[in-house]
């Protein structure tokens, strides 16, 4: 019973990300999406909320959900390499709800949100405790995600130029390990 729960929700998701290939975030209904997966709309809201409830799921599968895996054996970059391959995979689905669904409940929070409760998670379980100790796990989990969820927006929409998974990967990487005072050439302030 319980398989066929995730099948009928993540079916629901998938016809909320074909929609909005081809549709306004704001014009598409229930209603749409219940045709598009041919349920009753109570069928809908077992499931989800909202619509914004069920793009908010699809964040969340394609960013933890679906790396479970490599995140629980701490493998971050394998993860992060998935999630961008899924991101292009779904390229004009990310695109749409980036440009679409903003304000209030935008895409890029959500998408933020996402990271922020993953690295969280790895924080949890992983973090060295030597290591910047003065700042708590919170203040470490924003601040990163605020990093990744650009690196997405930045690869969703080629803003760099055309970038591989790969060439994301490491520009993530390279960007992530240095420190902003590692790019300047002025005296660095004295540590405390």
């Amino acid at each position: 019973m319980e398989y066929h729960r995730g099948i009928m929700k993540v079916s629901l998701a998938e016809n909320l990300r074909a929609l909005m290939v081809k549709h306004l975030f704001e014009k598409i209904t229930i209603k749409q999406i219940c045709d598009e997966t041919g349920v009753i709309r109570a069928t809908f809201y077992n499931y989800f909320e909202d619509k914004y409830d069920c793009l908010n799921w699809i964040i969340y599968h394609d960013v933890i959900e679906s790396n479970e895996k490599k995140l629980e054996a701490g493998d971050m970059i394998g993860a992060f390499s998935d999630l961008l391959k899924t991101v292009d995979a779904n390229r004009a689905f990310y695109a749409s709800a980036y440009r679409n669904v903003t304000g209030q409940n935008s895409f890029e929070d959500m998408v933020r949100a996402q990271f922020v409760d993953l690295c969280l998670t790895y924080f949890k379980k992983y973090r060295d405790e030597n290591m910047l100790p003065q700042y708590n796990d919170k203040i470490l989990a924003h601040y990163y995600a605020e990093s990744l969820a650009y690196i997405v927006k930045l690869f969703v929409f080629q803003e760099a130029g055309p970038m591989s998974v790969e060439e994301t990967i490491q520009l993530g990487y390279d960007m992530l390990g240095h420190s902003l005072l590692d790019f300047m050439i002025v005296k660095k302030p004295a540590q405390k």
